[in-house]
C-alpha cells in the first residue's frame, strides 16, 4: 500500500504543465461520454468530447472557450448551450488536471481515469476564430452589383450595337438596350467607392489607386 502511495506521488510530481488526461462523464451513474483533455505550459488547453461515435473539439485560449466548427472556432459565450458537452467541457478546460480527479458540473460527474505527460505540438492549441465574412460579402455584393432591374432583358446586352444610343432598323429591342446602358452607367459611377469599401471591410487584395 505504501509503495502504491509513493508511486502516485511520484507520478503527480513528474507531470508538468503539458498534460494529457482522460475523463469519463456520467449522469445518474450512466455514462454519457468521455473527454481527452490536453493542457500546455502556456495555459492553453484543448478537449475532445466523444459520445455516440462523434467527436467535438473545444479550446481554451485568449481568456475564452471556443467550439471548433467548420470554417473556424466559435466563442462559446456567444450561443446558448444546447447539448451536455457545451456545459461540461468548458468547465473541464479550466481545471488543473494534476489536482482534480472528480468534478461535478450541474448534474454531471467527470472522473479522471488517467494522467500523463503530453508532447502535443503548440499548433494543437491554435485558435482560428470564425470570421463573419459571409455576411460582409453579402452586404458588399449588394453595393457592387446594385439592385436587380427585372425590366431589362438578360439578353439585351448581347444584342448591343456598341455605341450608346445608336438604333438600327433590324427589329432589335433597342429600348431594352438603352435601359441596360443607362443602368451600367449608374453602376460605373459608384463602382469605385464600392470596391474601396469591399477591399477595406473584407481585407481582400490591395487598395485601389486613386483614378
Amino acid at each position: 500500500m505504501r509503495n502504491l502511495f509513493l508511486a502516485v506521488l511520484l507520478a503527480a510530481a513528474t507531470v508538468g504543465g503539458k498534460t494529457e488526461s482522460k475523463w469519463t462523464v456520467t449522469h445518474d451513474k450512466t455514462s454519457v461520454g468521455t473527454v481527452t483533455l490536453l493542457t500546455s505550459s502556456s495555459g492553453a488547453a484543448r478537449a475532445e468530447w466523444r459520445a455516440n461515435s462523434k467527436t467535438t473539439v473545444f479550446l481554451l485560449g485568449n481568456g475564452k472557450t471556443w467550439l471548433r466548427e467548420t470554417g473556424g472556432d466559435v466563442d462559446t459565450s456567444t450561443f446558448k448551450p444546447t447539448a451536455p458537452e457545451h456545459t461540461i467541457v468548458p468547465a473541464l478546460l479550466r481545471i488543473d488536471p494534476t489536482k482534480e480527479t472528480r468534478v461535478t458540473i450541474d448534474s454531471y460527474v467527470a472522473t479522471r481515469t488517467s494522467l500523463t505527460n503530453s508532447n502535443a505540438d503548440a499548433s494543437t492549441f491554435t485558435i482560428r476564430p470564425k470570421k463573419g465574412s459571409a455576411s460582409r460579402l453579402a452586404r458588399l455584393s449588394g453595393d457592387l452589383l446594385g439592385p436587380s432591374d427585372t425590366s431589362v432583358a438578360a439578353t439585351a446586352g448581347g444584342r448591343g450595337v456598341g455605341t450608346k444610343g445608336l438604333k438600327l432598323n433590324d427589329g432589335g429591342d433597342y429600348g431594352a438596350v438603352e435601359k441596360l446602358e443607362n443602368r451600367d452607367a449608374a453602376w460605373k459611377d459608384k463602382m469605385g467607392p464600392a470596391l474601396d469599401e469591399f477591399q477595406k471591410d473584407g481585407k481582400v487584395g490591395k487598395a485601389r489607386e486613386n483614378q
